[in-house]
Parts: C-alpha cells; structure tokens; sequence
C-alpha cells in the first residue's frame, strides 16, 4: 500500500473548503481557522511519513505462535551469513571482501555488537530509525554509536 500526497491533499483541501464555511459562520477567527487546517495538514504529513518510512515484510513461516516480530527477522536474515572467507577473523564475511587492508583490519577489531550494527546500516540498507527498533536503542544513540564507529574507522 502506498500513500498518494496529492490525492489526499485534495480530499483534506475539500473537507477544510466546508469546514472554513462553518467555523466562520460559528463565529471563529481566521488565525483559528487557520492553525486547525495547519494541525491537519501536520497530521496528514504525518501519516504520509510512517507510510513512507515504515517497511512492511511479509511473515513466510507458517507457524502461529513465532513471537519474533519481521524486524528481528529482517535482522537476523542480515547479520546470519556463512563464512566463505577463512581469512577473516570475525563471522561477518563481507568483511573479508574490504579490498583495503588498513580498513579490512580495522573492521576486524570492532566488537561483534558495532559489526551487528554496521551490517545493517552499510551492508543491508536500514536506517537509523529501524536498527533503533531491533536494538531497542533510540535513534538518537544509534546515530552515536555509527558516528562512533565512523571515526574509529577513519583514524584507523
């Protein structure tokens, strides 16, 4: 399902037409008026960001009492990989593909935890948002620990 901004600004633009006309009528200011189209509006673009940003995943597995929720199944699918690459220390074989050796060792010294992390932001693609989900960390200390991980990389 995906959300379509111009059809429903145009429903909301409709619906507020008639609604302007009554709460003018009922006696309300203009900046009254205004702020409740504006707080409309606000949850409209609300609701279209969760659409937007919210990813939906389909539930393969026909057992009924799975109590894991499709994040931690999407998290596990990206951090569960066989080690193709001997040469590796960690179990994390993309890291074995890193070309510069500068960086290949400085990956290999990062605990298990932040290659979890890392995994699911360079390698699979998730945003900060999400890997809050699976870590049950907030945003916010997800962004600290990546640009942590980030400069260690860099002064490797």
């Amino acid at each position: 399902m995906s959300f379509n901004n111009g059809n429903e600004r145009r429903k909301l633009n409709a619906k507020w037409e008639h609604l302007r006309v009554q709460y003018r009528e009922a006696g309300m200011s203009e900046d009254a008026i205004q702020a409740m189209y504006e707080f409309d509006l606000g949850v409209l673009n609300s609701e279209r960001a969760y659409i937007t940003n919210t990813l939906t995943v389909s539930d393969t597995t026909d057992d009924s009492t799975a109590t894991e929720t499709s994040d931690f199944k999407q998290y596990e699918k990206a951090i569960t990989v066989t080690d193709t690459y001997h040469e590796t220390k960690t179990r994390f074989a993309w890291v074995g593909e890193v070309q510069n050796e500068r960086l290949h060792t400085g990956l290999e010294k990062l605990s298990d935890e932040d290659l979890k992390l890392l995994t699911l932001y360079a390698v699979s693609g998730f945003n900060e948002y999400e890997i809050a989900k699976v870590f049950r960390l907030s945003q916010p200390a997800i962004h600290k620990r990546i640009a942590k991980i980030t400069l260690f990389l860099k002064k490797f």
